[in-house]
């Protein structure tokens, strides 16, 4: 990818002469042509071999979020066979992430992509702009707004939940690869689960027996017999006890419902210390919280409507969901919308009971619970998304610190993210 005919300083020229040809005016947020003009030679420059304070020097009239954009999907075709902290590859992760996953409308899961780099490279010049472009002709439809800006918007600056995913997951790569930071190996949720007892963290309690034996009642001759060897003996199963929601969760929710959970996202700037080890409570910051309330009969939350929590209150605002993001095969992409209108919802489809409006309980102790954690048990990585639950056999608990984190549409000062990336990577490249 670093093997471009173009030298970077030539095309950081070329780019500058771009700018001028086509009117400073067309490269200000939100607008059509000078957005995919931005996009192609931002990407041209990056893989010229450009760092991220290059693309700033070559582009100076774009905004973080409109570098970031572009500088995320520089990234994934950067980091492609490179080592990966817990996939071997960053290929591989992208398409173990991804089999799930579709654009909406398209039905076709965005692995496909991933078996091969040209595939990919040829996604993100063409596919991405032709993404935002239908995504454009979307929004120009509802009125208020003109084709042109609804473009620029969506290829730059308006991020969808998945962009944001995937700008996280790029930077935890490229962060992890370039520090070897021993808080990567807490990926492993047996590990994570051992630092959380060292550390006094409170966490999913687990059996400790070596070995876990399951059979049907009425099988014979050791058809339907199962053996789980314990991960905390060197085995690949954690085996748990299951959990259920306390109760001020519980009335919230169908009967049926899984442990439902909250996600809040913290940021480290002790990443940014020559010694993470000085990483002080002033240093943790919560980006975001959401409350993940699982739908009937599901067997996680990960089927859910996902509420808003208001970070100053603890109470829970309206709701939204992604699956149409996540709607495979053509038939049910097309039966599915293609768009969701954003933070509607105020109670459970299933039942009916009011959600927004409710204050999460001991809200104040879950925030200080994760700039704990994130503290004591891994303060060099960046961002950390931490799985929280409230339980009737266990109280507050973290399930598990997700490093790839995903925000799960949860509200968030998006500018302050955006300096905290750009910190990140400037501290990565200099």
């Amino acid at each position: 990818a670093s093997s471009s005919a173009l030298s970077f300083p030539k095309l950081c020229g070329r780019a500058s002469a771009c700018r001028r040809d086509v009117g400073v005016s067309m490269w200000r947020p939100r607008a059509g042509v000078g957005a995919i003009v931005a996009y192609w030679c931002g990407l041209a420059l990056c893989m010229s071999g450009g760092t991220y304070a290059n693309l700033g020097e070559a582009l100076p009239d774009l905004s973080p979020a409109e570098k970031l954009s572009i500088y995320c999907w520089w990234l994934h075709l950067k980091l492609w066979r490179l080592p990966h902290y817990r996939s071997g590859h960053f290929q591989n992760d992208l398409i173990k992430n991804l089999r799930n996953v579709a654009l909406p409308g398209t039905g076709l899961p965005l692995s496909v992509i991933c078996w091969f780099w040209p595939v990919a490279l040829l996604f993100v010049w063409f596919g991405i702009p032709l993404a935002a472009f239908g995504a454009a002709v979307i929004q120009w439809r509802r009125g208020g707004t003109t084709l042109a800006d609804a473009f620029g918007a969506a290829l730059l600056t308006d991020y969808p939940w998945f962009t944001f995913w995937r700008l996280n997951c790029a930077v935890a790569s490229y962060h992890a690869l370039n520090t070897l930071d021993p808080g990567y190996a807490l990926e492993d949720k047996m590990v994570f689960l051992e630092a959380c007892a060292r550390e006094d963290v409170p966490a999913s309690p687990y059996l400790r027996a070596p070995k876990l034996v399951i059979k049907h009642r009425n099988e014979e001759g050791g058809l339907s017999l199962h053996t789980y060897k314990n991960a905390a003996y060197g085995g690949e199963w954690i085996i748990q006890n299951a959990l259920t929601n306390a109760a001020p969760i519980a009335r919230l929710l169908p009967k049926a419902a899984p442990l439902s959970t909250f996600r809040l996202v913290t940021a480290s700037r002790g990443c940014l210390l020559p010694d993470a080890k000085g990483t002080t409570d002033q240093h943790v910051q919560v980006l975001s919280a959401c409350f993940r309330a699982g739908r009937e009969g599901a067997a996680t939350d990960h089927s859910c409507i996902m509420f808003d929590v208001d970070l100053t209150r603890g109470v829970i605002g309206k709701g939204t969901s992604n699956a149409h993001w996540y709607q495979l095969g053509l038939t049910r992409a097309w039966r599915a919308p293609w768009v969701t209108q954003g933070h509607t919802t105020e109670a459970h489809p299933d039942t009916g009971t009011a959600i927004a409006a409710e204050r999460v309980p001991d809200f104040d102790r879950m925030v200080q619970l994760v700039r704990r954690a994130h503290r004591r048990l891994l303060p060099g990585v960046p961002l950390i998304g931490w799985d929280v639950a409230l339980t009737e056999e266990a109280g507050m608990c973290l399930l598990e610190a997700n490093l790839s984190c995903n925000f799960f549409r949860a509200s968030f000062e998006q500018a302050a993210y955006f300096s905290f990336v750009e910190d990140v990577l400037a501290h990565l490249e200099k």
